[in-house]
């Protein structure tokens, strides 16, 4: 049985930082960031290298929306490509706080006819330019949604903090009747359990999401205060007892594609999940080695998990 596993990508930024030398011209390296069409179309080639690095590997492809305000390529653009061309699921966040309800009818759409598997209804990070909230709420958004038949078409999905929420924030959450929730990057399984039993009472699914503990994430883990000295010192074993718990897990590692993937091999190739029992065995998962090295991550990033 193909294990669940999604693996969370970051779309390529719009505007270079040109203060790091990204930016072609160099007459304007004074100016922050611009918009450079040959360093986002780098960009893009190198962000769908990876793609094509995790096929046979991850599930799913969960493509973020703008993480930290920042503006990036569209999730359900990129996601589309995904979908079509390189013939992987894709789920998508979509942010609401700089959208109103029309935008978000019109990326819904766009997301049932782009194949996109699923969406995470976020609020999203303040952005980094000056927009005025919509004061749209994640959890009407997705009983607007299912009012009108959406939700017949594409899964729909909350977020969540497994660890920090209050009843009342979940009754709403589980009253918007979602498809399911995802969480935010999780530190230990015993909070999890408890979320489960109430989430699958309601016949919604959970999805956890996990940071993989490397030293290039660190910032990242910082960032929304992820302590992640439970299982850093085996996150295979980690990751595998929220898979059971819950039947899918999304992965995250915002600053090192390489520690990511290599998590993704080793679980596929050594490890396989059946029903209730975790067993170990060999998938017969082939992965060819790729040159990636070249590829880090050059943000500081959070994941889904934290918007």
């Amino acid at each position: 049985m193909r294990m669940k596993i999604t693996y969370e990508m970051n779309p390529p930024r719009i505007m270079a930082n040109c203060s790091n030398g990204n930016c072609n011209n160099p007459n304007i390296i004074h100016r922050s960031e611009r918009f450079d069409l040959q360093s986002l179309n780098n960009d893009l080639a190198r962000f769908y290298s990876r793609v094509m690095a995790l096929d046979g590997l991850a599930y799913m492809i969960h493509v973020t929306d703008s993480v930290l305000g920042i503006p990036r390529l569209s999730s359900i653009r990129v996601g589309r490509e995904i979908v079509h061309k390189h013939k992987q699921r894709a789920r998508c966040s979509i942010r609401v706080r700089d959208r109103n309800m029309n935008a978000v009818i019109q990326l819904v759409a766009d997301a049932i006819l782009d194949g996109i598997d699923g969406l995470l209804i976020i609020k999203g990070d303040e952005p980094k330019h000056s927009s005025i909230d919509s004061a749209l709420k994640p959890s009407n958004v997705i009983k607007f949604l299912n009012e009108h038949g959406f939700s017949k078409h594409i899964r729909l999905y909350l977020s969540i903090d497994a660890e920090n929420y209050t009843e009342d924030e979940l009754n709403r959450k589980i009253s918007a009747e979602p498809h399911g929730l995802i969480t935010q990057s999780i530190s230990s399984i015993e909070p999890l359990e408890l979320l489960v039993d109430r989430v699958k009472a309601n016949n919604m699914c959970i999805i956890p999401c996990i940071m993989v503990p490397s030293p290039k994430n660190r910032v990242s883990a910082a960032s929304i205060n992820l302590d992640w000295s439970k299982y850093e010192q085996d996150v295979e074993s980690f990751i595998l007892e929220a898979y059971r718990l819950c039947g899918e897990v999304m992965i995250t590692s915002p600053n090192s594609f390489n520690d990511g993937i290599d998590i993704l091999k080793k679980l596929m190739q050594g490890k396989t999940y059946q029903k209730d029992t975790i067993q170990g065995s060999v998938t017969g998962v082939v992965y060819k080695e790729r040159e990636e090295e070249r590829f880090e991550a050059e943000d500081s990033m959070k994941g889904t998990s934290a918007q």
